[in-house]
This record gives C-alpha cells, sequence and structure tokens, in this order.
C-alpha cells in the first residue's frame, strides 16, 4: 500500500487504535523509502567512479601501449613489478668472491635492514619489511603465518637463540636488592643518577667480529658456517668496549632501561679492562659536558649514585681492590651516598645495558675489523713486534668500530663512542685520614668500617657525621631518612609470606629492632655460615673470612675471656606487622639502690663502686 493511500486513511478515521497502528506503518514505509534513496545515490556515484576509472585506464592504455592480465584476484606479486627480486636477494646475501684457498673467509650473512637497503640502492627495488620477509622461506611451514609467504627465494632467517640464562639460588635475592636501589633512587630522582655499566664481549681484529648473531639473512643453497681458522691472530689482539647506559631517574620510565648510551673502547694488548679504567671512564663522563644534564644539577655532580654492574673480577663490589676504587671515586666526587649492586652469577642480562649491547652487537654482523692498516706489528708466531705499529693499528680500528656505533641513535638518542688508549688513575691523588703507614692504593680499614656496608652483591658508602673527615652533606631529605638505620638503606629482607619487601617501606614502618643483619636472608648462606661470617666480638658481618679476620686484627686485638654468645638466626620478619617496641625506661643512678616502679626488682650497688650519672635502659616486657 502506497504512502498516499495510507494518510488518506488516516484523514477519514477517527478509531484511536487505527489511527496509530496507521502511524507506525507510515514510518516505516517512511524509512524504508530513505534507506533505498542513499542506496540508489550510492550506487549512482559508485557507478561515476567506475566511469571515471575506466576512462583513466583507457587513456593509460593509449598512450603506453601495453596490457597488463592478472590470473588471479588479488594484489599483483612484487615479481611483476620487479622480475629478478630472487636474483638480486640472493646477490645481496652471496656477498664475496670465493676464497683461493677453498676455504671459508668470511661469514656470508646480512640483516634484513642491510638486505632492504641494498635492494634499494643496487637495484632500486624498495620493499617494506614485512613485505620483503614474505618473499623469504618461512621459519615454519606449518603454521597460519607461512601462507603470506607467497614465491619464496631459498633465503631464510638463520636464528642463534642466546638467551637461556642458568637458575641461581640467589637470582631473586639480588633481583630485589637491584630494586630497592632503583626505588631509592627515584624517591630523589632530581638528585639522584643510575649508571648501569658492564664490558661487552670482545671484539676481535683480523676475523669476523662476531661469530654468531641474533637474527640474519643467509641463503639456502649456502649454509651457515663459521671459518676453520677462526681462532686469533695474535695474543690479546682485541678490543675491549666498556659500555655505560646513564639513566635519569626523572626522565624514564619505571623499567629503567632507557638512557644515553657511552661506550669506551680499550686495546687489550697494553691497557684491558679493570677498576681502574672503569673508574677514568667515569671521570671521563663527569668532564664531558655532554652529560651534564644527567650527572649533574645546578653544576655540581649529583650526590646520589647507583651503580648496577655485573659483577665480573673488576667490578665485583666485595673485592678489595674494586672497594678501594668506590671509595676514592666517593670522595672525589664528593657523594652523599654511593650503592653499587649486581646481579646473582649468570643473571647479568637483567642489567638494562644487556639490551642496548644487543643493538651493538648487531651492527657487527659480517664486519671484520683491519689488524694491519699500517702494516703487520706481528711475527709469525703472533708476537707483538713494533708496539707503536700496533698502537696505531689498534687506534684505526678503534676509531672505525666507535664510527661504526655512533652511526645510528639507540633510545631516540645519539650514541657517544670514543677510543681510548691510555692508563689513567684518576684518584690516585685522594688521601685518607690515618693512610699515612699504609699502602698508596689503599684505604685504611677503619675508614672502610665506619662509611661503607659490605655484602655478598652490595656495597654500599655514606658520609659520616665527623665534620674533620667527610663534609657536609648536600642532600638533607635522604640522610634523613637513611639515618633511620645508621645511614644506610636496610639489607634485603623477606616477609612471613616469602617476599622480598620494599626498603623503603622498610625504613618507615617497620619496627627497627626487627630490621634482620646484612645477608641475613640470602638463600646461598645458611645458619652455619653465617655465623662463621660475622664477627664473635661484636656481630659484625662481612661477605668474606678474610674481612672477618681484618677487622678482628684492627677492632678486636687479641684478649682473654668468652666470646659473646650468638644472636639468633632469623630467616624472615613480619610483613609490615609493626610490633610495639618494648617499654624501655631510663634510670638515674646516683644512689646506692633504686627500685623502679612497677617492674618488680632492685638494682644494688656495692658500696665503694662509682657510677655517678650514668643513664641505664632497662627494657621491659
Amino acid at each position: 500500500m502506497k504512502l498516499a493511500e495510507l494518510q488518506q486513511i488516516y484523514n477519514s478515521t477517527n478509531d484511536l487504535e487505527i489511527r496509530n497502528n496507521l502511524l507506525e506503518r507510515m514510518a516505516t514505509l517512511k524509512q524504508t523509502l530513505h534507506d533505498e534513496d542513499n542506496k540508489i545515490k550510492k550506487l549512482k556515484r559508485h557507478a561515476g567512479y567506475q566511469r571515471k576509472c575506466r576512462a583513466k585506464k583507457i587513456k593509460h592504455l593509449q598512450e603506453h601501449q601495453e596490457v597488463i592480465q592478472y590470473d588471479s584476484p588479488g594484489r599483483p606479486s612484487f615479481l611483476i613489478q620487479y622480475p629478478n627480486l630472487h636474483e638480486h636477494i640472493h646477490e645481496c646475501i652471496e656477498f664475496g668472491a670465493a676464497d683461493k684457498k677453498r676455504r671459508k673467509e668470511v661469514i656470508k650473512v646480512r640483516t634484513i635492514r642491510h638486505l632492504r637497503e641494498n635492494l634499494n640502492s643496487k637495484y632500486n627495488e624498495y620493499l617494506s619489511r614485512t613485505t620483503l620477509n614474505n618473499y623469504l622461506l618461512p621459519s615454519r611451514s606449518n603454521t597460519k603465518a607461512a601462507k603470506t609467504h607467497h614465491h619464496p627465494a631459498l633465503v631464510a632467517n638463520a636464528s642463534v637463540s642466546r638467551t637461556e640464562k642458568n637458575e641461581h639460588i640467589d637470582e631473586h635475592y639480588c633481583l630485589a636488592s637491584v630494586k630497592g636501589a632503583k626505588q631509592f633512587a627515584a624517591l630523589f630522582s632530581t638528585h639522584s643518577v643510575i649508571i648501569s655499566q658492564d664490558d661487552k664481549a670482545k671484539v676481535p681484529l683480523g676475523i669476523p667480529a662476531v661469530g654468531r648473531t641474533f637474527q640474519t639473512i643467509q641463503s639456502f643453497q649456502e649454509p651457515v658456517t663459521l671459518p676453520d681458522h677462526d681462532f686469533p691472530v695474535g695474543m690479546q689482539q682485541k678490543l675491549i668496549p666498556s659500555v655505560y647506559l646513564l639513566i635519569n631517574p626523572s626522565d624514564t620510565n619505571d623499567t629503567f632501561r632507557n638512557g644515553q648510551l657511552s661506550i669506551f673502547v680499550h686495546p687489550q694488548y697494553h691497557v684491558g679492562t679493570s677498576s681502574s679504567t672503569h673508574m677514568s671512564d667515569l671521570n671521563s663522563l663527569i668532564q664531558d659536558s655532554q652529560f651534564d644534564g644527567i650527572l649533574k644539577i645546578n653544576g655540581q655532580i649529583k650526590p646520589i649514585w647507583i651503580l648496577l654492574v655485573d659483577g665480573g673480577p673488576d667490578e665485583n663490589p666485595r673485592h678489595m681492590k674494586n672497594i678501594f676504587q668506590y671509595c676514592k671515586m666517593f670522595c672525589n666526587f664528593d657523594l652523599d651516598y654511593l650503592s653499587v649492586r649486581t646481579h646473582a652469577p649468570g643473571q647479568s642480562a637483567y642489567n638494562p645495558v644487556e639490551r642496548s649491547m644487543s643493538t651493538l652487537s648487531q651492527k657487527l654482523a659480517g664486519i671484520t675489523l683491519p689488524i694491519d692498516k699500517f702494516g703487520s706489528h706481528l711475527n709469525s708466531q703472533g708476537q707483538v713486534t713494533d708496539l707503536e705499529l700496533a698502537m696505531k693499528n689498534f687506534r684505526y680500528a678503534g676509531e672505525a668500530l666507535c664510527t661504526l656505533w655512533k652511526r645510528d641513535p639507540i633510545f631516540g638518542k645519539p650514541v657517544i663512542a670514543q677510543y681510548t688508549d691510555q692508563k689513567n688513575s684518576p684518584f690516585d691523588d685522594i688521601l685518607f685520614p690515618g693512610s699515612e703507614n699504609i699502602n698508596e692504593s689503599a684505604v685504611p680499614w677503619q675508614w672502610i668500617e665506619n662509611h661503607t656496608k659490605i655484602c655478598q652483591y652490595s656495597l654500599d658508602i655514606k658520609k659520616c657525621e665527623d665534620s674533620s673527615c667527610c663534609s657536609p652533606k648536600r642532600h638533607e631529605e635522604a640522610a634523613v631518612l637513611l639515618a633511620e638505620n645508621d645511614g644506610f638503606l636496610p639489607p634485603v629482607t623477606k616477609g612471613k609470606d616469602g617476599h622480598f619487601l620494599n626498603p623503603l617501606h622498610i625504613l618507615e614502618y617497620c619496627d627497627k629492632l626487627k630490621i634482620p643483619g646484612n645477608d641475613a636472608h640470602c638463600p646461598s648462606i645458611n645458619a652455619d655460615t653465617y655465623e662463621r661470617l660475622c664477627c664473635s666480638e661484636c656481630d659484625a658481618y662481612f661477605p668474606t673470612l678474610s674481612m672477618v679476620a681484618q677487622h678482628k686484627k684492627i677492632q678486636h686485638p687479641k684478649r682473654r675471656g668468652r666470646p659473646a654468645k650468638k644472636k639468633l638466626f632469623t630467616n624472615s620478619i613480619d610483613d609490615f606487622s609493626v610490633i610495639p617496641a618494648c617499654d624501655v625506661r631510663v634510670l638515674i643512678i646516683n644512689d646506692r639502690e633504686i627500685q623502679s616502679e612497677g617492674t618488680g626488682f632492685n638494682i644494688g650497688i656495692k658500696p665503694g663502686r662509682t657510677v655517678g650519672g650514668r643513664l641505664i635502659k632497662l627494657n621491659v616486657s
């Protein structure tokens, strides 16, 4: 029934029910007519587009006089536009000439980025990363993703997995230690800096820089192989990159893994790496104005430093030679607090700088640094015969490596790399009180005991209250917080629920009498070992027996008498349930006998004994 007829019936009747029914039918009919009208307009518009498209194609065919017909629907393959794409891919992958000795001289691999750049520069063939990956063999042919790899070349991604980590009983303990230091730095973000430090794998000279890479492009017609003579050309003919990731806690995300990357390349032969070279590198960072925004505030070095190291012999915070260097750096930079933390053995991949170092390794795929640019400095036995020539060759290779790494930014910031071949000890002139009768490179043991807290996986250094020894503290808020635990961060502490506690929460909420000793909750240290590592006189803890012996020698000369009883070894404390402190009553003893009210005991003093004006604290439960 047409809309006009419904309108006529609606006007001629007075029945309300009929009129309502007619209104509904009229509204439905109007909506249908509106939809049909829009559909017709859309079809007319599409028809106009098709006419214009056909006109353009006809004009194009008339100009070029060629017709292309596709056998299948969808977007045509790039092989139609680039018919020699497969050959070009193989030519970009299989670079280099055959070896005269019929050996493998180089590892013929490329990353996808290198392949794209070569196709674009050599053959003017531009493909996106995803599209180019679809023209390579899939990693697994029985997956749905493999269906997108149409017409692939005989080239695939060759992956070598090196992500497996060795488990360690202390891994969670060390992670909690590092996390606690980061939380402390984040609390005072404007006055603190986090430096993640590690030595990258040595880069050999004269042979491929990397023997294995994470993802490379390799032709199936010539599988991935390593040279049969990839042994070093000579002894210590390598470069050692020391990588530093400078993290500004106020300008990063919660993971604390993004920052400014700085690299110092050292020759292994006549410099190498040690705690002294690391201190020299840190001193160079301080003197470089490019890092003032991260390392300084108001023109002065930030007072709180957190160093994250890998625990190697040149960085381990419980080795005395390294402790001496950290103490000297602490005094030279006038820091308020220095904390050196390390991960468990085999867990250095958690160090934030490792994420950046993987990018550096990728840039070395297929690269061989020269070892004899200015002539050979080695004899037939691989021994250095000309030191001056060796230094020139090392410098050329080191500067070439720095230039390669400085090309692309990491974390959106430029990479700063420099080659250094000089041995410097910037902190040798630091003098400590009482260091006149000891070795110049050492730090007095008394100073170490007053200013440091040495644990199995950490080293903390603070300023003391003696104005003749240390300068005034530059950040009072941090000093007030740390004063709750004698100026140090609390040790890693496990609650009754099995989780490690936040050190800042421990300082603020937990009963200070319940805070355990250093490394008391370290899983690898049992009760017997912990007892041996504690002083029998004062119960002070040290991570090694040699430190315990040194402590006893200096602090407790030999004396007669039975040693003091050891405290009970506890494995956990109550998680944030603050136990009320004991009722402490202070009695001033001036008389011979005093009775405390409500305690039910007497204190007797024999005649002739003088105890004038001393304060005695009595803990009454």
